[in-house]
């Protein structure tokens, strides 16, 4: 008699795990199918009183109340001729739930970028200048009473002009040139009376002295009748 060998019984052995693997899948099929059945069987056994009851008021409800076949087939009628009307009515309100999800999100970006602007606009020192400036609006406010208020409405048009005229480029350059001489002008050692009268030769001088003259003249009340600059030749 011959005894079977190691490499024999390997097919043997993987025969007997696949069964095995089978048996086991069976098992647990069956596990699950007999709780599935056990949940119905539950899911029936809770809605039967429900439904039970439910159905009695229903009847009862009838017993009580007098329906009208034609009245009931009348609101089908209606409701199958308003039927598109109702489709286009809920197409709308679903297009208006999703354009109110859509601006939500946009809304929520564009809250979230504004509140970066403002931080941005905090940290660079834009709030405290407003909180400055609010100061000095109400410290100008609270100087000025109600016939300060009437003169400024009177003058508000003299006031602009002025303004207007202050302005102008060649004014603006002309303030800017005495600010610089002044500031950083020339100091010379000596101021001679020779030295004057040479630079009074200079026609920039001339001009600046009738300038200077019509100044005092407008100041002192007879700006209309002017000055009229003679031509002078240099040498």
């Amino acid at each position: 008699m011959t005894t079977a060998t190691q490499p024999d019984l390997e097919p043997l052995v993987t025969r007997i795990d696949e069964l095995t693997a089978r048996v086991e899948k069976l098992i647990q099929c069956t596990d699950e199918n007999r709780r599935m059945r056990q949940g119905w069987a539950d899911f029936q056994a809770d809605l039967t009183p429900v439904a039970t009851r439910a159905m009695e008021r229903t009847i009862e409800r009838l017993d009580g109340s007098t329906i009208d076949a034609d009245a009931v087939i009348g609101l089908l009628i209606h409701l199958a001729e308003a039927a598109p009307r109702l489709e286009r009515t809920v197409d709308t309100l679903v297009s208006v739930g999703e354009l109110t999800a859509e601006v939500g999100d946009v809304g929520g970006v564009v809250f979230e970028s504004l509140i970066q602007r403002l931080d941005d606009l905090g940290r660079r020192g834009y709030f405290t200048f407003a909180a400055g400036a609010l100061a000095v609006l109400d410290r100008i406010v609270t100087s000025f009473g109600e016939e300060d208020l009437e003169q400024l409405g009177d003058n508000v048009v003299l006031i602009l002009q002025t303004v207007k005229e202050m302005t102008q480029p060649e004014i603006m350059q002309m303030m800017q040139r005495t600010v610089r001489i002044v500031r950083e002008g020339d100091q010379p050692e000596k101021l001679s009376l020779f030295r004057l009268l040479r630079e009074m030769r200079d026609p920039e001088v001339k001009l600046g002295m009738y300038r200077a003259i019509a100044l005092l003249r407008a100041v002192g009340g007879d700006a209309d009748r002017g000055i009229e600059p003679r031509e002078e030749t240099t040498r």
